[in-house]
């Protein structure tokens, strides 16, 4: 840690020199501007209110319309490598990939339990895993709140949140195409259009994408590629505006997938197993380099999905009091299969399905009294879950049992779950002066939640039928306080105490009913922070350090109770983090920009242990230190036309992919390096791009899924990064 500090504030001081990170201004963007030859002043909307980024005291990373088209953005994969102290586990499928944020992380990928970083579309919850799982096309600001966030936004953001604004309906009409195309057969084509369609009372837009890619890794059983992409996405709003005062607007979406992911490559086999001897005993090949991108299966893995969401956005002026109200349905039906043994064994397949349906509305009033400033409201939100495990036994397995013709029998759970939570919440800024405010908040939260599990085992394969019903509910109120100082205009620090909360619950996937159920857990986050503007706005240097302790953590492992893995979720002791976080931006020359952000984090167990009786050490995904180092270069090519150079080291130290520590699931530091170049109208009319990504082709573990010590898997299995690929894209703006 001292030999990554010492590098660390080296490469700070030189960034405050010569920086500018992914947060710099090359054009006008929607979301805040200034003129080229400065930082570029983003509006945020961290508070419940608009203001500058600068002046929120809130430690946050915000991506503009142009930050998002110009770092070629299309998911949260791409926001977390470019966000300080934000992992995101790319699994490569829908549902099961972990978002972790300053090293807090949630124990499962199931609807049915809750995320530890919260996800929002224009302020609507969505839930984690599949529902949270949305192509980022049309967006106008991705903002990223490290911290709980449990005053304002609430619905457990024990670790902070992600908020996607999208782009609104304009009052003059506008149209935009864009079209992707690269290695692995990549194609990526969408567009939208905006503008009025009743006066200047009615306005709409509509925007939609799809993106396609074949496979990146090669089934050498059943000579084809695999880990293919293939989604469509299509978003609308209608926008009235009903007077000065008065706006409504309403939205919709739909997204469906259907393609071939979850791809493992076999680690390690372990030969005392079942498994390994009956491979070897057919003569069939193992997994010899598990890095070569080929991999074995007896059949295509495939998941499929369909999501929709619509909602209302309502808000108006009553004397000196905003009133608004967000109303939203969001659903989602998902279904996968997938080879859980990874060989050309007709031998052990597996699945999650699940539905779920999430309803939410909040009502909000915020209103200034002189030298207070207040904001208050009521939340309800209503979540219903089934989800569907499943492991289905293959031919092979069940003549080496002695029943072939059960071939294809599943065994697995089903189980229904309800979630009803209710909050109110406020917050008031004592404006003290024009250097110094004072804010005190708080949400009082209850939830209640209620589970319908029924396991079925016809070959006894899980230890057997059983079901099980269980309620039980959860009150919590979660306080945050706040000091803001603005030493000169361009200067401001602040302080902030706050608590998170996530809600306790019940495990929904195969597993005991001796381990249903888990409590809430908790966290106190302690931060100080400094933003500055130096230099005349060319430079922007921003620094947080905080420090987090949370306890009865859900910690999700292996139930020692059955024979086969099917991990739970259980309260296992204690845990702190602590780090320091850097942001510097600049436009030193009218040409060149140069960035640098960074986060140093330690996050480690303080006590507990896996169900299995493993101690616990260190917080999984959690990079002891995260950086972005990037740069571009603009000058004009003619009088209409520029021309752009750029690129950018996206680098990860030491972490381990899971919470026992294994060093099969240690991952050595690394940097990613992307490079781009290109044409581009001086109106921004159109823009073409040549990029690579991942040029030097590093590979790197995003998964380490141990089923070693399962008698009828007896694998390690890993799951790699995306490889070095090339492409170009082309935007044309109307």
């Amino acid at each position: 840690m001292k030999r990554q500090t010492s590098w660390l504030a080296g490469a700070s001081i030189l960034a405050l020199v010569a920086a500018g990170g992914t947060a710099v201004a090359q054009d006008d963007d929607a979301a805040g501007t200034q003129a080229r030859g400065g930082v570029e002043t983003i509006v945020v909307t961290a508070r419940k209110r608009e203001e500058s980024i600068q002046e929120t005291p809130i430690s946050v990373t915000a991506f503009t319309e142009g930050m998002i088209q110009r770092a070629g953005i299309t998911d949260v994969a791409d926001v977390a490598i470019r966000t300080p102290g934000l992992a995101y586990g790319n699994y490569g499928d829908e549902k099961l990939s972990p978002t972790s944020l300053r090293g807090v992380i949630g124990g499962s990928g199931s609807a049915g339990a809750d995320g530890a970083v919260g996800f929002y579309l224009d302020e609507v919850f969505l839930g984690q895993g599949v529902g949270a799982t949305i192509d980022l096309f049309d967006m106008e600001r991705i903002e990223v709140l490290r911290g709980p966030q449990g005053t304002l936004f609430g619905r457990n953001t024990i670790g902070g949140l992600i908020h996607y604004t999208t782009a609104r309906p304009t009052e003059e009409f506008e149209a935009y195409l864009e079209a992707e195309m690269g290695d692995y057969d990549l194609r990526r084509i969408g567009g939208g259009v905006s503008g009025p369609l009743a006066g200047d009372t009615v306005t709409g837009r509509f925007a939609l994408v799809r993106n396609q890619r074949a496979g990146t890794a090669y089934n050498l059983v059943l000579d084809e590629e695999v880990n293919s992409e293939d989604s469509w996405s299509a978003r609308g709003q209608i926008q009235f505006d009903l007077g000065d005062v008065t706006e409504w607007r309403l939205s919709a979406d739909y997204r469906e997938v259907d393609q071939d992911s979850l791809v493992f490559e076999t680690l390690n086999y372990n030969d005392a197993t079942t498994f390994v001897t009956v491979l070897d005993a057919y003569g069939l090949p193992r997994n010899a380099d598990p890095f070569d991108r080929n991999v074995y299966a007896d059949d295509i893995t495939y998941e499929r999905s369909e999501a929709w969401g619509v909602a209302s956005h309502f808000s108006t002026m009553i004397g000196d009091v905003e009133l608004v109200n967000i109303t939203a349905y969001r659903t989602h039906d998902y279904t996968n299969r997938t080879d859980t043994d990874r060989s050309a064994l007709e031998w052990a397949y597996d699945g999650d399905p699940e539905e779920v349906s999430r309803l939410s509305s909040e009502f909000r009033l915020s209103w200034s009294t002189g030298d207070f400033d207040w904001i208050g409201g009521l939340y309800y939100y209503e979540q219903d879950t089934t989800n569907l495990s499943f492991i289905e036994l293959g031919g092979d397995l069940m003549t080496l049992l002695g029943a072939p013709s059960m071939a294809g029998v599943r065994a697995g759970s089903s189980a229904e779950m309800d979630t009803t939570s209710i909050a109110v919440f406020g917050a008031g800024t004592w404006n003290v002066s024009d250097r110094l405010d004072f804010t005190l908040g708080g949400r009082y939260t209850t939830e209640e939640k209620s589970i319908d599990y029924s396991q079925s085992d016809p070959v006894g394969l899980l230890g057997g039928d059983f079901a099980v019903t269980a309620e039980d509910d959860w009150a919590e109120f979660t306080p945050s306080a706040n000091v803001r100082y603005r030493f000169t205009p361009d200067i401001m620090g602040y302080a902030t105490v706050s608590r998170g909360f996530k809600s306790g619950g019940f495990n929904d996937a195969l597993g005991d009913a001796n381990g249903i159920s888990f409590d809430p857990e908790t966290l106190w986050n302690y931060e100080a922070g400094l933003k500055t503007t130096l230099f005349n706005g060319l430079v922007q240097a921003n620094v947080t350090a905080f420090y987090m302790d949370w306890s009865d953590i859900q910690i999700a492992g292996d139930n020692p109770a059955t024979p086969v893995f099917d991990p739970i979720i259980v309260n296992a002791g204690a845990a702190h983090s602590q780090g320091v976080e850097f942001e510097l931006m600049a436009v030193p020359t009218d040409n060149l920009t140069l960035g640098f952000n960074a986060a140093l984090l330690e996050a480690e167990f303080d006590d507990g242990s896996l169900p299995t009786g493993t101690p616990l050490a260190e917080i999984p995904r959690a990079p002891d230190y995260t950086a972005n180092l990037n740069a571009e270069y603009r000058a004009p090519l003619t009088g209409e036309t520029d021309w752009f150079v750029g690129g950018e080291v996206l680098m990860r130290g030491e972490s381990y992919l899971t919470v026992d520590n294994q060093e099969d699931g240690h991952v050595d530091a690394y940097a990613l390096v992307n490079l781009n170049a290109g044409l581009e109208a001086s109106d921004g009319r159109w823009r073409l791009n040549l990029w690579g990504r991942n040029i030097f082709d590093e590979e790197v573990k995003e998964r380490l899924f141990d089923l070693s010590s399962q008698d009828v898997v007896g694998q390690k299995f890993i799951v790699l990064n995306d490889p070095a690929t090339v492409g170009v894209s082309l935007s044309l703006r109307y």
